[in-house]
């Protein structure tokens, strides 16, 4: 009669032990979503290091720049160069004025720091030592009458010279159009490279040495 209690205590210790085992599997479920929060903090943790490659060491920015070969902020040069320009920005031309048809065949040979280089077609090819900012004339005289041809550079268009310039309605490209002796010729350049402000005051000198009158 006296091992029913040592049997009952037994039993109940068994019970616990089956509580205690369903509590422990509680536990485990929440351990077994811990692997996917490791998961989570590993990714988290890799993160930085997939964006490691993006950063390079001085040397080897230097080395990139030297590839590129050119300063990535063109028109902040240009518009440290600009300023080189000894005489102050003349203006547009006197209304009516037309540039020779001889200064468009032999353009100014420099305007400021920009000289024009040698050129086998009808493209006169204007640059300066500091970027690799260019500036085309075209001394194919169009017959097409000026205001015609104006209606492409309505955008933004600004007297300058003996004509205006402005962009197209994309802003790809800046035009100028200059009157001339039996016509029009165009003057070229890419926004990127040169804001529309200073191809204004580049194109003033332009018309001013070529002896717009």
């Amino acid at each position: 009669m006296r091992r029913k209690p040592v049997m009952f205590l037994s039993a109940l210790a068994l019970v616990s032990m089956g509580l205690t085992g369903c509590g422990g599997d509680a536990d485990g479920n929440g351990d077994a979503a811990e692997p996917t929060t490791a998961t989570e903090e590993a990714t988290t943790q890799e993160e930085p290091t997939s964006s490691e490659p993006e950063t390079q060491s001085p040397e080897e920015e230097d080395s990139a720049d030297s590839l590129r070969g050119a300063p990535t902020d063109s028109a902040a040069d240009y518009a440290a160069t600009v300023d080189d320009i000894d005489a102050p920005d003349p203006g547009p031309a006197p209304e009516g004025a037309v540039i020779p048809a001889a200064a468009v065949a032999k353009p100014p040979q420099a305007i400021g720091p920009f000289s024009v280089g040698e050129s086998s077609g009808p493209a006169h090819m204007y640059s300066d030592d500091v970027s690799s900012l260019m500036i085309s004339l075209d001394s194919n005289i169009l017959g097409s009458p000026y205001e015609q041809l104006v209606e492409y550079i309505e955008t933004d268009n600004t007297p300058a010279g003996t004509g205006s310039c402005g962009t197209n309605e994309s802003g790809s490209a800046i035009t100028c159009y200059q009157r001339v002796d039996g016509g029009v010729v165009t003057m070229t350049a890419i926004p990127e490279e040169i804001p529309l402000e200073d191809m204004v005051v580049f194109v003033n000198h332009f018309a001013e040495q070529a002896g717009a009158a």
